[in-house]
């Protein structure tokens, strides 16, 4: 008989382990490896956790286990802003909260909380403006039953503007006697205003107020006069929209010269620039996957160093600002359309956490070699890193993910190796019963 109570005692020790505690942590460590758009803040609760009532300290029966899950009521969504909200419910019993959340069904991001409690508050912060989120709440008990709310959706207000329009494409510089002819093809934002380029003598002006304005308007071509010959001049496009807010930058340079004279061969960047020299420890470790692709709101892919876009949709190219070395002062990004080449800047924004660049794709559906390029300051190549953009229709065809990339293969087969686990516990538990069983 004693041995019976202990081996009872290990299999609902391991059961607890398996179903109480395992599941929970076991979804907020994978949740929290997925990439996201939106960060949650921490849990507010509400309420301190209830005492529980002290267990019997004499003798009689012993209790059956719980099997009741806790119920979910009163969901409600407040408090909405352009970036923010509040979700609150109560529970039947204390129970442990998650939120799983996100502008789909699948919940990109996923929070637990760690009190047992019956009133459950949560701030979901840093959130996209005027968009649906989706979410499901889930809860359990101490005894780990489960509950889920099924789903739910609420909707962000509509925020200021600070979305920059896409960058000019196309832009191109034709060298004559004493100017440069300029033309290119400006963004299909409904609310672009204008393209304002700036013009040095040292490099690529870096933002709307470096170096000297040349042009201001919104047409598709320019003329910039009263050049010297055989000086190199620089060029940064910027496109703006009527809040203010301007692209990274599209950049082209140029060096006039007589036509009577046959001209010098001065390649055009990015071929203008020197061989690589030796780099900065910390640029030597950017790669391809530091840099995040991004179209329609979702990260692209890449597979075996492609990166297949739709067409319609303008492109994200971005890396995160603390991956990288204070003194670098440029990145850019080009793409070759046949013998051309059209390059792009990635610049700070406001909140100085990413490099970015926004970009119409090329008109036509074609394989595109893009090349982005990291300088200093005196214009020497300190990396490039070379890929190749594939440009579709509406349609993109499936890509199948790797193995190794795909996180819901791991959570099978962790839910698998549970599901044996259990088998195993059963298998044990009966065999020792019988064998007790014989013995008695």
């Amino acid at each position: 008989m004693i041995m019976t109570v202990r081996i009872i005692s290990i299999m609902v020790f391991i059961l607890g382990i398996v179903f109480g505690i395992g599941m929970p942590v076991l979804l907020y460590a994978d949740d929290l490896e997925s990439a996201g758009e939106v960060n949650v803040s921490a849990l507010v609760p509400a309420a301190e956790e209830e005492e529980e009532e002290a267990a019997p300290t004499g003798g009689g029966a012993v209790s059956l286990p719980d099997t009741v899950p806790p119920q979910i009521s009163d969901i409600i969504v407040d408090n909405i802003t352009s970036d923010s909200a509040v979700i609150s419910w109560k529970t039947s019993e204390p129970s442990i909260p998650q939120i799983n959340y996100g502008k789909t069904r699948e919940y990109e991001k996923t929070i637990i909380g760690k009190d047992f409690l019956t009133n459950h508050r949560i701030i979901l912060e840093e959130l996209l403006a005027d968009t649906v989120y989706h979410f499901e709440i889930v809860v359990a008990d101490r005894s780990g039953n489960r509950t889920s709310s099924g789903d739910y959706t609420f909707k962000t207000l509509v925020g200021p503007d600070i979305l920059a329009p896409a960058n000019i494409s196309n832009f191109e510089a034709v060298a004559g006697d004493g100017q440069i002819s300029l033309k290119w093809r400006n963004p299909i934002e409904s609310d672009f205003q204008a393209v304002r380029i700036m013009r040095s003598e040292d490099f690529y002006p870096q933002d709307p107020e470096q170096g000297k304005l040349v042009y201001d308007s919104r047409e598709t071509s320019f003329i910039d006069t009263g050049l010297i010959n055989g000086k190199r001049y620089y060029y940064t496009a910027f496109s703006y929209d009527f809040s203010g807010n301007f692209s990274s930058g599209a950049i082209v340079s140029a060096v006039p010269w007589p036509p009577e004279i046959a001209p010098p061969v001065i390649p055009l960047p990015p071929e203008v620039l020197p061989p690589i020299v030796p780099s900065l420890p910390e640029v030597e470790k950017i790669t391809i996957e530091d840099f995040d692709f991004i179209q329609a709101g979702k990260k692209i892919l890449i597979v075996d160093g492609k990166l297949e876009i739709k067409k319609e949709e303008s492109l994200e190219i971005l890396i995160n600002y603390d991956k990288v070395p204070e003194v670098l002062k440029t990145i850019t990004v080009t793409l070759k359309k046949g013998e051309k080449f059209f390059s792009f800047l990635l610049r700070v924004n406001k909140e100085k956490t990413a490099y970015l660049a926004t970009l119409m794709p090329p008109e036509e559906p074609g394989v595109y070699p893009i090349t982005i390029t990291v300088l200093d300051y005196k214009n020497q190549t300190l990396k490039k890193i070379v890929n190749q953009l594939i440009v579709f229709g509406r349609e993109i065809p499936v890509v199948s993910v790797p193995w190794y990339k795909n996180w819901q293969l791991y959570i099978y087969i962790l839910i698998l190796l549970k599901i044996l686990i259990l088998i195993g516990v059963i298998y044990f538990y009966k065999k020792f019963k019988a064998q007790n069983d014989s013995i008695n």
